[in-house]
């Protein structure tokens, strides 16, 4: 059985518990319009018949202004250490400038999938247009545009593992 560490990176409500919930099937992981609700790495495991995931559910990465921020910068960077793959979340209406300058910061060593969350939200033009940006990054395996919390695309997105 294969099996590997799968480490979710964004922006502060980029969607990123929202997607782990969408990929493990339940509510593990609490979802806020609230930003920094994730304080600590979430972990959640899927066992399938040919592989198992280990998810990790990471802080919104943040320019620490206090100790609590530190601690949960400390969460992020713990895991890069142990990430396969890491999966990029972005909500498609941030700035991609600043997601990208977070992304390039990250020196990521693993092969990383670049999310565009919250499709749902936006016209196929921006999208389109998105995925071109981010493909053209040098971090950046491959992309999926989906919505993790209408389901948009979530079926093409599964079949990437």
């Amino acid at each position: 059985m294969k099996s590997g560490f799968v480490n979710i990176f964004g922006r502060p409500n980029a969607g990123k518990s929202t997607l782990l919930n969408a990929l493990m099937g339940e509510k593990l992981a609490i979802v806020s319009h609230k930003v920094q609700t994730t304080r600590h790495r979430i972990k959640a495991i899927l066992n399938e018949k040919d592989y198992q995931i280990i998810f990790s559910d990471t802080p919104g990465i943040i320019k620490p202004e206090y100790k609590l921020h530190e601690k949960m910068m400390q969460s992020v960077k713990g895991a890069l250490e142990d990430a396969d793959v890491a999966l990029l979340i972005v909500d498609i209406n941030d700035n991609w400038n600043e997601c990208d300058a977070i992304f390039s910061a990250l020196k990521l060593r693993v092969p990383a999938v670049l999310v565009l969350n919250k499709v749902d939200r936006t016209n196929k033009e921006r999208i389109t247009e998105a995925e071109a940006y981010f493909s053209a990054k040098p971090y950046v395996k491959k992309t999926a545009a989906i919505s993790a919390l209408t389901g948009i695309n979530y079926k093409n997105f599964c079949s990437l593992y």
